[in-house]
Parts: C-alpha cells; structure tokens; sequence
C-alpha cells in the first residue's frame, strides 16, 4: 500500500490545510497520531521538535520525510504557545490545525473541514451532554489571517494549560465566530498529568492553572488601559507572569492557608508636559487575590419535616 504523503490527493488542490503539532517528551504518543494526521491528505503536516529528549524530529524525517519538522533549541523548559507559534510561521496554508501530539484523528476530518470552514469562524471540539472532552480543549481549527491578526499565542505561556483559553478569548473579541467540529473526529490518548507538566520539575496542574488564570487576569487589566488586552509588549507580559509565579512558589511553599493578595504595578509609557520644574509620571496597580474555597453549609430548604 501507498504510503500517503502530505498533500496527496484532490484534498490540497482546493483549500489549504496545515496540522501542527509539538513534541517534547511525547514520541510514544507521537507514533500513534502523527500517521493518522499524514492520512488525512491535508497540505502540510507540521511538527515542531520543541528540544525532545526523544529526538522526535529525527524520528518524523526518518519515517515521514513529507512531514515538515521544525526545531527548537533555545528553551530548556517547554511552552505550548511558542511551539505553536513556531510551527504556524512554516506554514503556507489557509487554515491551521493546532493538535497535540496525544490526539488520534479519525478518517474525514480534512474532508469535512473543506466541506465546512468558514471565514470569520474558529473551530472547537463540540460538546458532548454539553461539556467538551477536557483532553482535547486544546484542539482548534483557525483562520491564518484570524490567527496572524491576533499575533498567535502569547510567548508569555509557561508549561500546560490556559493558552488555549488566552487564544479563544482573543479570537472572539477580534470578532471571529466560535464554531463546533464533531468530537468523532478526535480521540484523545489518555494519560495522568506526569506526563503534561514532566518539563516542569516540583510543579503541578493545578498550580499552573492559578498561575495562568491569575496572569490573564493581569494582563487584561492592563491591555485594556491600552484599548486591548493583547496591547501589552511580551516583556511586560513576561514581567506579569513572573511576578505571578514568585508570589504564588511562595505562597504555595508556606502551604497556601492564608488568602493571598497578588499586587501588580506598571508604569505607564505617557509623559505629559508639565511647566518647570515639575514633572508626570504614570502608574497603575492592579489586585488580584486568591484563597481557599468556603464550604457551603447543606441548606434546610426543602427539608422533609420531623415528627407527625
């Protein structure tokens, strides 16, 4: 049998379609999806070798030499946005598909995406008894130009989880419409989360969530002062995350008992004049505060009464 090759059959000649994925630590899963990914005939396949310990960009040239690999050297820790990114600027397709490397694809995917993509619209895995399957949250179909308009992922991502949240926000407030694909179409290969946060040593899921959310939140306050939230430059957004995961190690390391009170501060680039020999400066703050959840009392509504 043929082996098919990105691009093979009347699939490329109409829409362009480009799957990108990364890798780091994941070959095992890797080996599963990426044939499955080149099966579906769309005009590029892209993997971005993201300083694997596996060398799993050796082992794509090795056996799928179709297969665009792209290599990332300069990071001895692991952030999702920046490998996407990477891999999205090799592309020369339409639409891209950003997929994990632990995410099987079932036949027809590209096929009922050419039948329907539209402009305007991103697409996530729909819901099913109306919740999406967490382990493929990250699985998106975008426009380039939706994409490029946005400036891709934020850089300012460490590790796993919350991107992909970042992404979709910004894609709607650009004004894209989020849209469904079937779930059928993606089958993710499930694992423990050893295996997500691995490249980051004494660190956990959910800890990296707090981190994330509560840089998002950060962000926003202050992009917003600037007319948008994606208006930051990467360094003040590298400077909010920073500050983010000092406060929180902290935090954390003192057994996070007590409510925490996050104080971000920029200053401000706006110098008005003033007359001699005075002079403007400019700062805003911005608090966030994290604690335990209260537990809810069970509540006496609706209880059946004692006695006769």
């Amino acid at each position: 049998m043929k082996q098919l090759s990105p691009g093979d059959g009347a699939i490329a000649l109409r829409m362009k379609i480009a799957f990108v994925t990364t890798c780091k630590g994941r070959l095992h899963h890797l080996k599963r999806s990426l044939p499955l990914m080149v099966a579906q005939g769309a005009a590029e396949v892209i993997v971005v070798d993201y300083g694997c310990p596996d060398q799993s960009g050796a082992w794509v040239e090795a056996n799928f030499p179709a297969v665009k690999v792209v290599r990332v050297t300069d990071d001895p820790a692991f952030s999702l946005a920046r490998a996407r990114n990477f891999g999205a600027r090799e592309s020369q397709s339409d639409w891209l598909v950003f997929i994990d490397a632990d995410i099987e694809t079932a036949a027809g995917w590209a096929d009922w995406m050419q039948d329907h993509l539209e402009s305007g619209h991103f697409y996530r895995v729909a819901p099913i008894d109306g919740e999406r399957d967490h382990e493929a949250y990250g699985t998106v179909i975008c426009a380039r130009q939706d994409y490029e308009a946005i400036g891709g992922f934020d850089e300012a991502f460490r590790g796993w989880a919350g991107e992909d949240e970042d992404f979709y926000d910004r894609l709607v407030r650009h004004g894209a419409l989020q849209a469904d694909y079937p779930a059928e179409f993606v089958n993710p290969i499930r694992h423990g989360d050893e295996e997500r946060i691995g490249m980051t040593p004494g660190w956990s899921r959910h800890r990296q969530i707090i981190v994330n959310q509560c840089y998002i939140a950060a962000k926003r306050h202050f992009g917003m002062l600037g007319g948008r939230d994606d208006a930051l430059p990467l360094e003040k957004r590298i400077e909010l995350l920073e500050t983010t995961q000092k406060v929180l190690v902290k935090w954390f390391g003192e057994g996070a008992r007590e409510p925490l009170t996050i104080r971000y501060s920029l200053r401000g680039n706006e110098a008005r004049w003033l007359p001699a020999p005075y002079a403007m400066a400019t700062e805003s703050t911005f608090i966030v505060r994290v604690g335990r959840r209260r537990r809810r009392a069970r509540s006496a509504v609706g209880a059946e009464p004692s006695g006769g």
